[in-house]
């Protein structure tokens, strides 16, 4: 029998428009588009390939600029940026700015409150940069014939769900093994999933990789959405041994993001073993009902 491969995969730091494209296949399962953000529109069909399983994931390079995520996180570390904190549970040493609707109220009430102070705070911190949403949706959409990429609306007129959320972690700061498809099974989803699809991807865009660890390793094992369970509830009683799964660590430069086939992907965010916290954005993505759009949610 073979022996369990994990390969760590650190993409460079380029300069914008450096790169065409790049295609790997990582520990002979994962395979990788790799593109700079201005040649988003000649692949048009990435989201497609995702969505039929025949591409995995897309590194795509100079978002924002890297030197402007330094900016960035240098204004989060100070306490006067007006953005809402909620945490992950303690052992998992790391927060967020935003709410993350897995650990909403299933009512979604004071969630969506939150929203409204929460999402032009996050506009105004990017503003420099056009804004937080508009860039990443650019290129979202191009990635995917075009389609708009946006907030869903809540249940009340007016309301709109949180785009994304930031995330921080800590020295020893990780998020355990799981597939994104499992958050339609949560209370709180109970909205959001008269709206949308099964299936479940997701980005995570660089802030700061942080010093060492902090990779997003994803494991070959695949869950199809109608098969999703809910291996990160502490009570499920047969979770897979990590040990035994071929696996790649991805880390990213600021400013680079993955789009990921989170919701199908046994995935985790590693410890971050020293050095400096990693810190991220995060979005979930699934298309509309009507197939008109594809929503992005935190």
């Amino acid at each position: 029998m073979s022996s369990v491969q994990t390969v760590h995969y650190d993409a460079p730091l380029l300069e914008a428009g450096a790169l065409e494209h790049r295609r790997h296949r990582l520990a002979g399962f994962l395979d990788v588009l790799e593109i700079d953000a201005s040649r988003a529109g000649d692949h048009a069909q990435a989201m497609a390939q995702i969505a039929r399983g025949e591409l995995h994931a897309v590194i795509v390079h100079n978002v924002f600029p890297a030197a402007e995520m330094a900016r960035v996180v240098e204004r989060l570390k100070r306490p006067d940026h007006g953005l809402l904190q909620t945490w992950f549970p303690p052992k998992f040493r790391s927060w967020f700015y935003g709410r993350n609707v897995n650990l909403a109220e299933p009512d979604l009430r004071s969630y969506f409150r939150e929203a409204e102070a929460f999402t032009p705070a996050l506009e105004q911190l990017f503003a420099p940069l056009g804004g937080f949403e508009r860039p990443i949706a650019d290129v979202i959409s191009q990635l995917d014939e075009g389609r708009p990429l946006k907030a869903p609306p809540g249940p009340q007129q007016g309301q709109s769900y949180m785009f994304a959320t930031l995330r921080a972690h800590m020295d020893q700061g990780y998020i355990s093994a799981h597939f994104d498809n499992e958050q339609a099974l949560r209370p709180s989803y109970s909205h959001l999933s008269t709206l949308v699809g099964l299936h479940i991807t997701s980005f995570v865009l660089t802030l700061q990789p942080g010093g060492s660890g902090g990779a997003l390793q994803i494991y070959r094992l695949r869950c199809e959405p109608e098969e999703a369970r809910l291996l990160s509830d502490d009570a499920y009683g047969v979770k897979p041994d990590l040990s035994t799964l071929d696996s790649v660590c991805l880390r990213v430069p600021p400013g680079a993001m993955v789009v990921l086939d989170s919701g199908r992907y046994l995935h985790r965010v590693s410890p971050v073993t020293s050095g400096d916290w990693r810190w991220t954005a995060c979005g979930f993505m699934a298309v509309s009902r009507d197939g008109a759009t594809r929503f992005c949610w935190g």
